[in-house]
């Protein structure tokens, strides 16, 4: 696996090709196309990645400004089958990717589907912190948790 800084076109080569946890996640946070929805957070990032599988793009991530709390950075991914297949790779690529991201934004803090129990065990991995209860998230009101990360301290 390849990790790579990324641009929107990686983003359009991902569409239609998402996981289906992601696609899930994507529509019930959102409402709205998850091909659209991946496209616009990658223009919306100020920093974005992409992994590479055998020379195709398996998954596009970011940090974009936090809409509702100043300073702060919503960090994202969304990915292809095609990340399972480096496993290890993958858990060890986002570890330098993360300081980076807080170098721009000291403090992460995102939503992630409570039926995505794979992103949240790979959250847990990558030393984010994970909201004991689940919210109300989304048009739907779907079960979501919150997960957070402050430079090296965790506080939830």
């Amino acid at each position: 696996m390849i990790v790579r800084r990324a641009s929107v076109e990686d983003a359009v080569s991902l569409q239609g090709r998402l996981r289906k946890a992601d696609y899930d996640e994507v529509w019930a946070a959102h409402g709205h196309n998850p091909d659209e929805v991946l496209v616009a957070c990658a223009l919306y990032s100020t920093k974005l990645w992409c992994a590479e599988v055998d020379d195709a793009v398996a998954a596009v991530f970011g940090v974009a400004p936090s809409p509702y709390i100043e300073g702060e950075g919503q960090p994202w991914m969304l990915g292809s089958d095609a990340i399972t297949a480096v496993p290890r790779a993958f858990v060890q690529c986002p570890l330098e990717i993360i300081p980076q991201m807080q170098k721009l934004f000291p403090v992460l803090r995102n939503m992630v589907d409570a039926r995505n129990t794979k992103s949240i065990r790979w959250l847990e991995r990558m030393g984010f912190c994970i909201a004991q209860e689940t919210v109300p998230h989304g048009p739907f009101g779907m079960p979501f948790y919150e997960f957070y990360k402050e430079e090296e301290l965790c506080v939830l």
